[in-house]
Parts: structure tokens; sequence; C-alpha cells
């Protein structure tokens, strides 16, 4: 559980100055080019996301695996977590501070850790049934 919250505080604390680094380049970027970004980074999204919900600590069963469980959704959470910190500052850059769009990418972002968390607790529960 200790390596889990580290984790998590690792990926919050890499996304904070990553915003502020994806809100000056999208301000540099052609306007006539933002759609273009938007559908990638909309569509890329899927990738980590799917990777993340996929890997189940349950079938970690040494503690080199659990290490290697934690690694590999550290990545693909900090991915999901970059690519939403883009959509949401290309979505402000583009149409404005829309509450429901902002709200929709906090939610889910939400889902995502709540869910490493839900799958390394149920990993422990399930052990000790």
């Amino acid at each position: 559980m200790k390596l889990l919250i580290i984790k998590n505080i690792l990926i919050h604390a890499a996304l904070v100055p990553f915003y502020f680094f994806a809100t000056k380049e999208v301000a540099l970027m052609p306007n006539d080019k933002l759609d273009t970004l938007l559908l990638f980074v909309g569509l890329i999204v899927i990738a980590p996301i799917t990777s993340n919900f996929v890997y189940k600590y349950k079938d970690a069963i040494s503690g080199k695996a659990i290490i290697w469980g934690h690694i590999t959704t550290l990545f693909s959470i900090l991915v999901i977590g970059m690519l939403f910190v883009t959509l949401d500052v290309l979505l402000i850059y583009m149409i404005g501070n829309v509450l429901v769009f902002r709200l929709a990418i906090v939610l889910f972002w939400i889902a995502v850790v709540t869910f490493d968390f839900a799958d390394f607790l149920t990993r422990n529960d399930s052990r000790h049934a």
C-alpha cells in the first residue's frame, strides 16, 4: 500500500508542472493545427486507459511482480494524466472554460486513480479470503 500511495503522489507531482508546460506548448501551436491535436489526443488516450484497466494486481503473485505492476501502472496512469491535461488545456484554449467538459475529465481522472487503489485492495482482500 505504501508503494501505491508513493506512486500516486509522484504521478500527481509530475502532472502539476506538466500542466504549465502543456499550456505554453498549446499556446505556441498554430490555431489551424489544434483540431488535429485534439483529435489525436482524444484517440490516443484510449490505449493507456485500456492497458491500465486491463492490468490486475491479483495476477501478481510475488513481491517482484507487484513492483513491476506498480511500475507498469505508474507509466500508464502518468500518460493518461498527461493526455487528460493536454485535453483540458486544448479545450480551454479552443472553446473556453466549459465546466461540463472539465468536470468530465476530472471525474474520469478520479475513476482512473481510484481503480488503481480498488484493484490493489481487491488483490489483498482476495488473498485473505
